[in-house]
């Protein structure tokens, strides 16, 4: 289970008049095992944020605790390393054009530590939860925008990580699907995983225990929630069979 803090992180863009300030001087703490929602206008400072959590950036001032391992202190080499151990989901999906659905899933199991026999049961396994095992040969091309981000999606979540960083991760889903993939960040939450989600999706604050909600670069508001049971969703097992 993964904690996260940040402090006084200040994140600006620019120089002069035309500095921004994509994260103004903010400070949270996500609890292991929380599926928090950052909400709030375009420009506000969502995925800045998930940047900073991800080793993806550096702010310009301030701290980041993931677990006990301050991020900022670490060197380019052991960011590269630290990011293996976090799952991520762009907004623009990121997938390797040339490489099926399954060799995209594939690549990610390369960097990771799980042991090479058990990645084709992974594999099938994570495309099936997410729908898309009939596709596990397609390549992005012959994939629509929401199969696309559903193969996103299972690439992040086939090494298992303790931490899981979304960008807008059901953007591209029809209501349904998008709640599909919601209720079963709800169930990996449960399992243990902290995910840390940017969305305008407003169906994510029944499933997030938390909502953090940002805008101009600052937090306006942080809040528990507490989650429905009146929405039906499809019953999902994260695990093999």
């Amino acid at each position: 289970m993964t904690k996260i803090k940040l402090i006084n992180i200040t994140r600006m863009f620019g120089d002069g008049d035309s500095t921004v300030h994509a994260l103004n001087d903010i400070s949270v703490e996500f609890q292991p095992g929380s599926l928090t929602a950052l909400m709030g206008p375009s420009g506000s400072g969502k995925t800045t944020m998930l940047n900073m959590i991800g080793a993806l950036d550096r702010p310009n001032n301030g701290t980041i605790l993931i677990d006990t391992t301050e991020i900022c202190a670490l060197n380019d080499i052991e960011r590269a390393y630290f990011r293996r151990g976090i799952g991520f989901i762009f907004q623009r999906f990121a997938l390797i054009p040339t490489a099926s659905a399954y060799e995209n899933i594939e690549f990610a199991l390369r960097i990771s530590d799980v042991p090479r026999p058990l990645w084709p049961e992974r594999i099938m396994h994570t495309l099936s939860l997410l729908d898309m095992a009939d596709h596990a040969h397609h390549r992005p091309n012959e994939l629509s925008g929401g199969q696309q981000q559903r193969v996103a999606i299972a690439r992040a979540l086939a090494p298992r990580p303790q931490l899981l960083l979304a960008d807008e991760p059901t953007a591209n889903l029809d209501a349904q699907r998008g709640s599909a993939v919601l209720a079963l960040f709800t169930e990996l939450c449960q399992s243990g995983i902290t995910i840390v989600m940017s969305t305008h999706d407003l169906a994510a604050e029944h499933f997030a225990s938390h909502i953090c909600l940002l805008r101009s670069g600052q937090i306006e508001s942080y809040e528990a929630r507490a989650t429905t049971s009146a929405i039906q969703i499809p019953q999902i097992t994260t695990e093999p069979q």
